[in-house]
């Protein structure tokens, strides 16, 4: 992302271990995409099958489970394709997490933005589903120490009005202050999965530093 009428700046995420930056096809050439969801399926088959698929020497009584196997990833590697292109707007990209709870890779979307520092952060709450929600649950809010910006984490339920089904959301925030203005940088995941909450609190705000702000001298 790059500013118009500030300093020239920038930011890249650097996942760590267990995480993935997805590529969109508004951004990517669609070869590349495509070499990335190989890549990234085949990487998935050898931790759900160990050793891989059977190397293709007459038959074999697991060719069928691991031919379903490749193309539940596939659709599932596609999937993440699909909610990176949906995200890439200025400022914002998906992240994936690999090996959580023994889930597929769990989508993760990251957004940047850049304001004036004496603006209000009403946007930025909102992003982080700090504003509104459920009065009877009220989204909780913690303020976690970081070494370099202000943090925040949310944790929200909604209850999905057409089926009633609950919807969780996590969000970790952080805000970096410079001379002449502001970046907000947000992770945020929505699922049902209810049960991987406790897993995805114990990683988001880790995952903070691997978006970094670079930016030239003023």
């Amino acid at each position: 992302m790059r500013a118009t009428t500030r300093p020239s700046w920038t930011w890249t995420i650097e996942p760590p271990d267990g995480w993935l930056v997805v590529p969109s096809t508004a951004t990517e050439p669609a070869d590349a995409v495509r070499a990335w969801e190989s890549e990234v399926v085949e990487a998935l088959l050898e931790s759900f099958l160990p050793g891989g698929a059977p190397a293709p020497a007459g038959p074999d009584p697991d060719a069928d489970h691991v031919a379903t196997v490749r193309s539940s990833l596939a659709q599932t590697v596609g999937s993440l394709v699909t909610f990176a292109d949906e995200a890439a707007t200025e400022g914002a990209r998906a992240m994936a997490g690999v090996g959580l709870l023994d889930r597929g890779p769990v989508p993760l979307l990251v957004t940047v933005g850049m304001g004036d520092p004496d603006e209000s952060d009403d946007v930025f709450m909102t992003v982080l589903g700090a504003k509104g929600g459920n009065p009877v649950s009220p989204p909780g809010i913690e303020y976690p120490d970081l070494p370099d910006g202000d943090g925040i984490k949310v944790t929200r339920v909604d209850i999905d009005e057409a089926t009633g089904g609950a919807w969780v959301s996590v969000a970790a925030g952080r805000r970096t202050e410079f001379p002449d203005g502001v970046v907000d940088t947000a992770l945020v995941w929505r699922s049902q999965d209810l049960v991987l909450v406790p897993t995805i609190l114990d990683v988001i705000v880790d995952l903070l530093p691997a978006v970094k702000i670079i930016r030239s001298p003023l």
